[in-house]
């Protein structure tokens, strides 16, 4: 059986992109830990060794927590890393719990607030459920005065 150049292209390409897929993937995984590693070391440094060992620890910790979160939370995951990472994975774990949090909360508020929690989502487009309910929040409380 004689193989054409394009169907053993097709094949190879077929065979070799999981493995291209898996290698991206640690790469990308070690960039990561190499950026935790870095940022740790400028933030703690000064702290001395076992502080930076929290850190990273703590950090490492926070970004597979992000990787188990469920599905349905994933944009509030996506949205606070493009918010917060430049803050460390940390930071980017407290917003998403904070966002969830607030997220469940507003699902539980009467009917009778659904414009006003319209009303502040429209108002702060994407900036999140945390936002959202502050906002929420303060113009029931203003409207009880």
């Amino acid at each position: 059986m004689q193989w054409s150049s394009t169907r053993l292209a097709v094949l190879v390409a077929a065979v070799m992109l999981p493995f291209c897929i898996a290698l991206a993937a640690q790469s990308e995984e070690a960039d990561l830990k190499e950026e935790i590693v870095l940022r740790c070391h400028y933030e703690m440094g000064e702290f001395g060794v076992e502080a930076v060992q929290h850190c990273v620890e703590t950090e490492n910790a926070a970004l597979q927590a992000l990787s188990a979160y469920p599905e349905q939370a994933k944009a509030i995951v996506s949205r606070c890393t493009q918010d917060t990472r430049g803050s460390g994975w940390g930071m980017v774990k407290v917003c998403v719990d904070r966002d969830i949090e607030a997220d469940a909360a507003l699902a539980q508020y009467p009917v009778e607030h659904a414009s006003v929690i319209q009303l502040c989502r429209t108002e702060l487009g994407k900036q999140g459920p945390a936002k959202v309910k502050a906002c929420v929040d303060q113009r029931i409380s203003a409207e009880r005065k």
